[in-house]
């Protein structure tokens, strides 16, 4: 009998250790989704998405960069792939059409080298593809956007931002084939609308983003002011985020780590990113995906 007794103590102990324990992991997961949610700016790619579903935010966007107040929307798509049977495909951030039948497709590019200039042409072309019909006359195709939001100059001649066009050479008028090519770099922010766009862009407090459109899109997402679906969305994208975020990081460190023959290295870098995730350093994440010097800094802050 005593034996039973105690055998049915240490049941109800494990259980209630058990119980305790997914209890504390709920609330580190709370905990880590709350710092994640609250580093999160629209220059994040999967959190601009979430942003942009709200057409009046992508509106403005386009009005702002634009500089047409007037602009409105007729329709867009999140996350649109264009299929190529011939060659690669492309699943655009956002792609979208106003009242007058321009076409337009916002990229965020935090990478320079996702957003080199070929591939803002191949944006363009692979978007004039699927435009026009079978049979349609080629002046029916419609003016077009490419525009790339970049975290860095990445064209490199310090313009906040850059317009490009064809023009014929000899003359230096435009080509006019309705094709156009921007890129909005963040990195410069002036005192003008541009640049107090960059600034919302890199702002995670929406209390401090000065268009309203934006600060109530995004404190509505931070803040939980959601209905089932808003939160069911919310946490979809957090679970690509981390997915995201730990990916992108392993990959560049066993990548540097392949090429300078450094075992050791990865896993400390594998540690490393475990180490901040846990604690919601979602800033300091990406962060060591590309400064070696920085990354040294928190290996040895974390004793790795």
């Amino acid at each position: 009998m005593k034996k039973t007794n105690s055998t049915d103590a240490k049941v109800k102990k494990s259980d209630r250790l058990k119980a305790n324990s997914k209890r504390t992991r709920r609330k580190m997961d709370a905990l880590e989704k709350k710092k994640i949610i609250a580093s999160l700016t629209l220059m994040d790619d999967l959190f601009m998405q979430v942003v942009l579903e709200e057409q009046a935010c992508t509106e403005y966007i386009l009005q702002t960069i634009l500089d047409k107040s007037s602009l409105k929307l007729k329709e867009q798509r999140l996350q649109k792939r264009l299929p190529n049977l011939h060659g690669r495909a492309l699943v655009l951030d956002c792609l979208c059409t106003d009242d007058k039948g321009l076409l337009y497709n916002i990229e965020v590019q935090n990478s320079s080298a996702r957003a080199i200039p070929k591939r803002a042409r191949y944006h363009a072309a692979l978007m004039d593809t699927h435009t026009l019909k079978k049979g349609e006359k080629f002046s029916k195709l419609p003016e077009s956007y490419v525009i790339f939001i970049t975290d860095k100059d990445v064209l490199g001649e310090g313009e906040q931002l850059y317009q490009i066009e064809r023009v014929i050479r000899k003359s230096g008028n435009l080509f006019k084939d309705g094709s156009h090519i921007l890129y909005f770099n963040t990195a410069r922010q002036d005192d003008n609308a541009l640049g107090k766009l960059a600034k919302d862009l890199k702002e995670a407090n929406p209390k401090e983003i000065k268009s309203k459109v934006l600060s109530h899109r995004v404190a509505s997402l931070k803040e939980g002011k959601l209905d089932r679906e808003g939160e069911k969305k919310m946490n979809v994208l957090l679970e690509k985020y981390r997915k995201k975020a730990v990916e992108e990081g392993m990959e560049k460190g066993i990548e540097q780590g392949m090429q300078q023959g450094l075992e050791q290295g990865k896993n400390h870098l594998a540690f490393l990113i475990g180490r901040l995730l846990e604690a919601g350093r979602m800033d300091d994440l990406k962060r060591v995906s590309y400064d070696e010097d920085y990354r040294e800094k928190l290996l040895k802050e974390f004793g790795l």
